[in-house]
This record gives structure tokens, C-alpha cells and sequence, in this order.
């Protein structure tokens, strides 16, 4: 990718007062590659953050550009981009700096594949597990990262049938809905995560609903285009034993641009029902709704909760550490309701919410931290970075075999040129004030004024009619300036903003539709 803005006075890792080794991610150089060694910081839940974005050591990443005042960054890592503040970046020291190249990942081996129908696959309920009878209740969560048309979804599933409000005690929005042709069924919006880890408060809302609501069902939507970051967060999601259903959006664009991804293959090595759809386009909504009824009704849980490699590089340290952390604390997270896997990884993660949750003794406690030493000296690995590798590695590995990457797409591509203009050093505020300029003169003094006048107009013939019609009737002179002068003015002068309003927030809508509010908000952070 060209440069996307002009770094001459940018530091380049080259200068006397950058060349503090190792060097920092906040240094590098545009256009240029680098392995993150280490990510150091002494807030454990930010650096947990950071690794949870892939940011792990042994990680290629590339720099893409600098926002015109410096901060923050893009890079590239993975197959997909991500914006970070530079005090962030200056937490992860580099090695190996070369110049940026492009490997591609090798394709699967991916042919043509019919996608199964309901019963085809071998999802079984639990022993003990009991369905739940035609027609009663069922709860669902919706859950996904940010921008993989997890509203859209709800949307095309909900219709009408939704209200909006905020969880209990937090202000971060809740959308709850009935799915369209299934009136006993109810679907939450979770909001927007990367992971459950309690970085966010919005993650930690979310993790907080699924494991004290108890949905019957969860529906995990992933954007198909952008596969290997989605992933993350599938696999904390099924870690928490629930069942589940993963709905493959986007498919339409990944066909379109020569891409594919082996459906079956891909619930296999996941355990777990997968649906190719468009949310947009409403393509494949109906099959999701009949798998995510289906697993509800009949509780089939994950077909796999465990993804570390018994024989992995590191030995198999990691798979025996949560195995046997799992078997420490099975009888306590029995008690406190809380899946034995899902609160295995957490506590190997220093989780305080689930520890606490727990209610171990100080000799647990102990035995705990002994468990986790001892597989950070075995691994060579601290317990963060040992459990970002495992799901990344296994991320890796499901992509490799039924992954086949879709080409750059044209929009992709007048999308990077259009950047370089909207983030462009020396263009980028320029754009913004003409856009904005553009914005309030079409609603304020244009279309939004004419609007205005055709409203103003309209009151005041309404208005004319209702003193006509009063006077008519003989209403009491008093009565009659409290309608027309009170309620008919009052109201009608506010009413004549109206159309200002209306225009700028549509105005203001189309601007968050197409991306640019991304784009502003990468330019004007610093700010």
C-alpha cells in the first residue's frame, strides 16, 4: 500500500532520539515490517487488552500511516487493520524491522460443498439436559464484534418488534426484540466486544449478561470477510458451554470476490452449527433462525470447549495447566454457576471478577498461582500471552483448512484512495471542514431552509384556519388567543426547526453510513 500521508517528520526509527532499543511500535517507520517482542505494562488488564487484539510476541505487523497529527496509528496485522493510540503502541517493543512485503496466506483446499440441514451433524444435548416444549419461552443473545452487521442482523430479525434501553446500572445500550414469526422467541443486542475480558465496560456487560441471565441460546455473528479477528471472541463464547449458533455474514462479498469458506469443515473443527448469510440483503436469516431454535429448543452445547494442543510447542504447558486448574476448581464453579472451562482460562488470566466470584480459600489460591508459575517456567510464555497464542494458533489453523481469502475488492480499493485524501496529512482537516461546511449549509441554508418555509407556510395557514373556524363559532375572545396565540404559535414555532433537524441528522446519518465518522474520529483524536 502507498503511503497514506507525509511522515517526513514523522520519526522513522532511524533518528539519534528513536533509536532506543528495542524500539517501539509508536517508531516505526511507514511501510515497514516488524515482530512485536514483548507487550509491557503495568496494567494488566490493557495489556491483556492488547494481546486479545493479536498484538502477541512472534506477531508480524506492518505500519500503515500516522493520523495527520501524530496519533494514533494504523497497522496491519493478521490480514486486518487496527487503529491504536501511540501510548499504547509505546507499550510493545519490536525486533526484526525490514522492509513491508506481502505473504500471502496459503489457501485451503476448499471444493463446492452443500451446506447440511437441521439434524445432518451430530450435536447432541448433554446428558440430563432437558428440551424445552413447543411454544414456551425461549431467550436469546446476540453477540459479535463491532461493524459485522450485528445490528442489521437484529434488525432483520426483529423488525418492528424491539425497544431500546440500557442494562441495569450502566449506561451502555440494550436492544431487546421478538424474532419475526416466532413470538415466544426473544433476542437481546449485546453490545459491540472483542472479547470477554473485563477491559471494557461493555465486555463486561456482556459476560455478566450470558452467565447471570443464562440466554437458552446464543447467536454469534462474524463477519466472513474479516475472519481470523471474529474468531476471538467465538471461542470465549463457546468456552462458556452454551448453545450456540455462528452466523457467517457478509458471505455475499466474499463470493463475490473469489473467496470461500468450507462450511462443514468449519463446524466440525468448531463443534458448533455455522450459517452462511447476508444480513444486508436478508439471505440466509431464515436457516440461522431454524438452527438457533433448534439448538435452544433441544440445549445442544459446543461439541468442543478445549483448544490447546496437547503436544503444542510449548509441550503441552498450557494444556495441562487449565486442565488441571479446571480440576482445582470444578466444585466451586459448579456452585457458583459458572462454566469449569470458561473459569479456568480466566483465572489463568488473573481474572478478579470470576476469582471472587469462586470464593477460593487462600490455600486454592496458592495451589493456583503455583499451577500457573509453573507452566510460564515450562512455556516460556507469561499466562497472557500463553492463552492469546493457544486461540490464535488454533485460529490459525481452522483458517488453513477451510479458508479460502477473497481478493481486494474494488471498493477495498477506491475505499484506500479515498483515505488518502480524508487522512492524508495535509488534506485531512481541509476535508473535514468542507464536509461539515457542506453538511450545515444544506441544512441550514438550502434545503433545510426551504423545508423550513414550506413548514412555517403550512402553520400558518393551519393556524388561519383554526381563528377562522373559532370565530366562526362564537368561542370566547380569551379562549381563542390562548388556541391561536398560545398553542397554534408556540408549537408552530418550534415545529418550523423541525425540518432543520431533520435534515441535518439525516445528513449527519448518511456520513456515519458510509465510514467517514471512522475517519473523523481517527483524525480529529488527538484533539
Amino acid at each position: 500500500m502507498e503511503h497514506a500521508i507525509d511522515t517526513s517528520s514523522e520519526p522513522t526509527g532511524t533518528e539519534p532520539e528513536a533509536c532506543v532499543w528495542p524500539l517501539r511500535l509508536d517508531h516505526l517507520e511507514i511501510g515497514k515490517d516488524a515482530v512485536v517482542a514483548s507487550v509491557d505494562s503495568d496494567d494488566q488488564a490493557l495489556r491483556q487488552h492488547i494481546l486479545d487484539m493479536g498484538l502477541t510476541p512472534g506477531t508480524e505487523v506492518t505500519m500503515m500511516k500516522y493520523a495527520p497529527m501524530g496519533d494514533p496509528i494504523e497497522i496491519r496485522l493478521r490480514g486486518y487493520e487496527l487503529t491504536l493510540r501511540r501510548a499504547d503502541a509505546a507499550r510493545i517493543a519490536l525486533a526484526n524491522i525490514h522492509d513491508a512485503h506481502k505473504l500471502q496466506r496459503e489457501n485451503a483446499a476448499v471444493g463446492s460443498t452443500e451446506h447440511p440441514a437441521l439434524g445432518e451433524k451430530a450435536y447432541r444435548p448433554r446428558p440430563g439436559a432437558h428440551s424445552i416444549p413447543a411454544g414456551n419461552p425461549i431467550a436469546f443473545a446476540l453477540a459479535g464484534n463491532q461493524n459485522c452487521g450485528k445490528t442489521t442482523l437484529f434488525n432483520q430479525l426483529t423488525g418492528s418488534n424491539q425497544h431500546v434501553g440500557n442494562f441495569p446500572g450502566v449506561t451502555v445500550d440494550r436492544k431487546d426484540g421478538q424474532i419475526k414469526g416466532h413470538p415466544e422467541a426473544t433476542i437481546t443486542d449485546l453490545p459491540g466486544i472483542y472479547s470477554l475480558s473485563p477491559y471494557t465496560s461493555e465486555e463486561v456487560v456482556s459476560r455478566n449478561f450470558i452467565l447471570q441471565t443464562k440466554p437458552d441460546a446464543l447467536i454469534d455473528i462474524v463477519d466472513a470477510t474479516n475472519i481470523e479477528r471474529n474468531l476471538y471472541l467465538t471461542m470465549q463464547l463457546m468456552e462458556l458451554d452454551c448453545p450456540m449458533v455462528l452466523a457467517l455474514n457478509m458471505m455475499d462479498e466474499v463470493a463475490a470476490n473469489g473467496g470461500t469458506i468450507d462450511v462443514n469443515l468449519l463446524e466440525s473443527m468448531l463443534g458448533i452449527p455455522v450459517v452462511p448469510i447476508s444480513a444486508a440483503k436478508n439471505e440466509g436469516t431464515g436457516e440461522l433462525v431454524e438452527h438457533a431454535m433448534h439448538v435452544a429448543r433441544y440445549r445442544e452445547r459446543p461439541g468442543r470447549l478445549d483448544f490447546c494442543a496437547p503436544n503444542g510447542p510449548d509441550g503441552g504447558a498450557l494444556h495441562r495447566c487449565i486442565h488441571s486448574v479446571a480440576h482445582l476448581i470444578e466444585d466451586h464453579a459448579k456452585a457458583a454457576g459458572i462454566p469449569v472451562r470458561f473459569a479456568a482460562t480466566k483465572l489463568v488470566e488473573g481474572d478478579t471478577l470470576v476469582q471472587e466470584a469462586l470464593g477460593l480459600d487462600q490455600n486454592e489460591l496458592d495451589a493456583l498461582e503455583h499451577i500457573i508459575s509453573q507452566m510460564e517456567g515450562e512455556s516460556g510464555k507469561d499466562r497472557l500471552s500463553a492463552l492469546a497464542d493457544m486461540r490464535f494458533a488454533f485460529i490459525g489453523e481452522v483458517c488453513r483448512a477451510c479458508v479460502v481469502k477473497p481478493r481486494e475488492s474494488r471498493e477495498h480499493k477506491r475505499s484506500v484512495a479515498i483515505d488518502r485524501i480524508l487522512t492524508g496529512r495535509f488534506t485531512a482537516f481541509p476535508a473535514f471542514l468542507l464536509i461539515m461546511a457542506l453538511v450545515f449549509w444544506v441544512s441550514f441554508g438550502s434545503l433545510g431552509a426551504w423545508l423550513q418555509g414550506l413548514m412555517e407556510e403550512g402553520v400558518s395557514w393551519l393556524t388561519g384556519l383554526a381563528a377562522g373556524a373559532l370565530a366562526a363559532a362564537g368561542v370566547n375572545p380569551v379562549v381563542q388567543s390562548l388556541v391561536i396565540d398560545g398553542v397554534f404559535a408556540g408549537v408552530g414555532s418550534m415545529l418550523s426547526f423541525l425540518p432543520l433537524i431533520v435534515v441535518l441528522f439525516l445528513l449527519l446519518s448518511m456520513l456515519e453510513d458510509s465510514g467517514y465518522m471512522a475517519r473523523v474520529a481517527f483524525v480529529m483524536d488527538k484533539v
